[in-house]
């Protein structure tokens, strides 16, 4: 299986990691990234970081049969398609050549697009919102490169605004949550929240609203 995904964070590959971790414990998960960043980061290679020079047709070539022997094991590959940090409001969604090279190569692999977002709501810290859209079989994409390339961005680009719409009019009740952060606004407004909970005789809740 391969996830194909928007890339607004440097906090992105650890979601793929809560996610790996939730729902496919028993099956590895590896993905691209840039040689100069591992080199750099040399620590990554165990997290299951594959280099790749994305100026280079042979290292793209070394990916894709990296690729095969993963998902040929079982194995998931994870991939932020757009290649470089990119907001998550920015259409056309532009994807890099190399997973329409992975999805040609991948004839019996389910490729799913995953969008990603991070917004501050009621609390001090961001929250990270992900959405699944619909996983689509080799024979889905297209015939030809240019074909399959336009399918995953369009497809990639509904995932977005249909995760957008669900962000924008705080529709929580369409997610489940995975993991939680501390809640609280901190400082003198938590002082002040368990000042106000003391004097109603009541019990002091941190997070800023109630769901």
């Amino acid at each position: 299986m391969i996830f194909y995904t928007n890339h607004p964070s440097w906090w992105d590959p650890a979601l793929f990691a809560l996610i790996q971790s939730r729902f496919f414990p028993d099956r590895p998960g590896f993905g691209p990234i840039d040689a100069a960043a591992l080199a750099r980061y040399p620590l990554l290679g165990k997290a299951g970081f594959l280099p790749v020079n994305p100026r280079s047709l042979s290292s793209i070539r070394d990916m894709i049969r990296s690729c095969r022997a993963i998902l040929s094991a079982g194995g998931i590959f994870w991939i932020t398609a757009q290649g470089e940090f990119t907001d998550t409001r920015r259409r056309p969604v532009s994807l890099r050549p190399g997973i329409a090279h992975l999805a040609l190569d991948s004839a019996d692999a389910m490729i799913v697009p995953v969008a990603l977002d991070y917004c501050y709501g009621t609390e001090a810290r961001a929250e990270a919102f992900i959405r699944f859209g619909k996983p689509l079989s080799r024979a889905e994409l297209g015939a030809t490169r240019p074909e399959v390339h336009h399918r995953l961005e369009t497809e990639l680009e509904a995932t977005l605004e249909a995760l957008s719409h669900d962000v924008a009019h705080r529709r929580l009740d369409q997610f489940k949550t995975l993991a939680k952060g501390r809640a609280g606004m901190g400082g003198l407004y938590a002082v002040l929240q368990r000042i106000v909970a003391m004097m109603k005789g009541q019990e002091y809740e941190p997070r800023h609203a109630r769901r």
